[in-house]
């Protein structure tokens, strides 16, 4: 009978502490997930304006840029556990908060907005609180794996939470959307109580919060490999993660399919998504650097503009799914790479400039939007690629130089 310990893929859940974790954030994130489908249909209801849709995505992504760093010193300067029962007790509270409007039908567009950028700042500090107290659950040597394993699990919450929210608003009402997402919870919090951690010692110096921000980024211009890894992701959160907005446009006027076409779409990029998060979580070895960042990078923009010249349904499904392969391989292996090569006590700083990236998407889609307009969607998203590869270009040339300099000061040193 194979152990998790024997199964190469799921080797990380041998560690109690990291199982708790993995099987809360399943949960939580189903539901959050949920959550966001009952908040689109909601505002839909209230104005039908695709401008408030777009609008309340601003209020729930902009916290990540005003308070992203912010989050990071939080981070490493608390319990990281005890910043994860905080954070999720209030992300609780809101979803309690937005089930009791809706339910006694007082729910106003501002409020959403409201309760959209309070939940933005709570997930912000959540997610970097999460990702660095994973650095502490796992052998350095299983990073990869962990990581590999979570992002499955988000991939997989991104199917199973909009599928539930759709079952539960056609039996329960909107309402009941945010009343189940409340309760899911609590299993999350219970995991977390359950953990065995060593006692948390608390920082002896007493710097304040903008200095701790300063720190960090005085690391990350410090080290250029980190820094050039996290400006490419800026790059494709400009350039390339934006694109999953545009894929009406090419469902109906280039395609020319329906709404089944359509939800075959916009699935695909999930599809490849989770395929890579398994096949990174099953590799033994694989040397998490800047090549295979770069790798990934120039494989989204391969396909990216393979799907925006695709007039053959077939082949845009299998295109949107090596996107989204691509994609998850690069933020996964860009995660890895800061979580193995940063300090325990900068972790949280250096990992929130990092998630920074993601508040960075709406103006990506603005970008996107205009130049659609000017040139047509189809370039539009060839232009994207183009960037894209010629940023990763760029990194891997300056990558080899610096490690062919690397090579030759240290044959200097030996003469």
């Amino acid at each position: 009978m194979p152990t998790l310990s024997s199964l190469r893929t799921l080797r990380s859940l041998r560690h109690r502490n990291f199982r708790l974790l993995l099987e809360g954030a399943l949960v939580s994130s189903s539901g959050d997930f949920m959550q966001n489908i009952a908040q689109s249909w909601l505002v839909w209801h209230l104005s039908r304006s695709p401008l408030a849709i777009g609008v309340i995505a601003v209020f729930d992504t902009i916290p990540r840029l005003l308070i992203g760093a912010v989050g990071g010193a939080i981070a490493d300067r608390f319990d990281r556990r005890r910043v994860l029962m905080i954070t999720q007790g209030l992300a609780m509270a809101q979803a309690l908060v937005y089930w009791f409007l809706v339910e006694f039908e007082a729910i106003e567009l501002w409020h959403i907005a409201a309760l959209a950028f309070f939940l933005g700042v709570v997930n912000t500090i959540n997610q970097t609180a999460r990702q660095s107290l994973v650095n502490s659950l796992v052998p350095k040597d299983e990073l990869l794996n962990a990581i590999g394993l979570q992002s499955s699990v988000f991939n997989f919450s991104k199917i199973m939470g909009p599928s539930a929210g759709g079952l539960i608003i056609a039996y329960l009402g909107i309402a009941g959307c945010f009343l189940v997402n409340a309760l899911s919870f609590i299993f999350l919090l219970f995991n977390l109580y359950q953990m065995e951690l060593p006692p948390w010692e608390a920082r002896r110096d007493t710097k304040s919060l903008f200095a701790d921000i300063k720190e960090g980024l005085s690391y990350l211009r410090a080290d250029r490999r980190i820094l050039y890894i996290v400006g490419i992701s800026y790059v494709m959160a400009l350039f390339g993660a934006p694109y999953n907005r545009f894929v009406p446009i090419f469902a109906t006027n280039v395609l020319h399919v329906g709404a089944t076409g359509f939800g075959l779409l916009m699935s695909a990029p999930g599809v490849g998504a989770t395929v890579a998060s398994l096949s990174l979580a099953s590799v033994d070895k694989l040397r998490v650097g800047t090549r295979s960042i770069c790798v990934c990078v120039l494989g989204f923009a391969l396909f990216l503009t393979l799907f925006a010249f695709s007039h053959w349904f077939i082949l845009s499904i299998f295109a949107l799914a090596m996107v989204g392969f691509c994609q998850v391989g690069e933020r996964a292996l860009t995660n890895t790479a800061i979580q193995m090569g940063t300090p325990q006590n900068l972790l949280g700083r250096v990992l929130s400039l990092f998630f920074m990236e993601r508040g960075l998407w709406s103006a990506g889609s603005s970008i996107i939007g205009t130049a659609a307009s000017a040139i047509g969607i189809d370039w539009t998203f060839a232009v994207c690629g183009v960037v894209c590869a010629l940023a990763a270009t760029a990194l891997l040339v300056f990558s080899r130089r610096q490690r062919t300099e690397a090579m030759q000061h240290e044959a200097a040193r030996n003469l």
